[in-house]
């Protein structure tokens, strides 16, 4: 979990600052980390591709929903930076580590998915990487709704994925 704070706060606060590069390069050394031979768990590089996506459809639909803008710096303004799909990819390497006790759990996680990303989006507003445009909440329980469908469904791959692996030893 360590890897993923100092992600997402090199990603903001690099973003907040035009220092676009802190990201990718932080997302390596997590990736390095979590690709050892012995913390490697079958499915994180599935995960990554299935969260990056994710978050390009979620974060690219925020923006157009007039809801947030992102820092400038960005070649496509009206879609999702870089660097936020990058903490994308970044949430798919917990799901099997830090969070993989949440598997288990997909009502908690709906519900700490819904309240702790906008508040994490709200933070990240303070820091001047996300302009909040909209005046009302509705930015809030919209976010909330997302990642309360996102975050369980992201997690149940997880473990769908490592009982495909385990099914498939076991046919061997």
């Amino acid at each position: 979990m360590l890897w993923m704070q100092v992600l997402w706060f090199g990603a903001v606060i690099g973003a907040a600052e035009g220092q676009l590069w802190l990201a990718p390069l932080l997302l390596t050394g997590f990736a390095f980390w979590e690709f050892q031979p012995v913390r490697r768990v079958y499915g994180d590089f599935q995960l990554i591709l299935v969260a990056v996506l994710i978050g390009l459809i979620l974060d690219t639909s925020w923006v157009k929903l007039g809801w947030l803008e992102f820092a400038v710096g960005e070649t496509f303004p009206h879609r999702a930076p870089l660097w936020i799909l990058l903490l994308w990819a970044g949430l798919a390497l917990t799901l099997n580590h830090s969070l993989a006790w949440l598997q288990s759990r997909l009502v908690l996680a709906a519900l700490l998915g819904g309240v702790s990303s906008p508040l994490s989006y709200l933070g990240a507003s303070r820091l001047g990487a996300v302009k909040i445009v909209t005046e009302s909440g509705g930015w809030f329980l919209g976010l909330g709704l997302s990642w309360a469908v996102a975050l369980p469904l992201l997690l149940w791959l997880a473990s769908h994925l490592k009982k495909i692996k385990q099914k498939g030893q076991a046919d061997v």
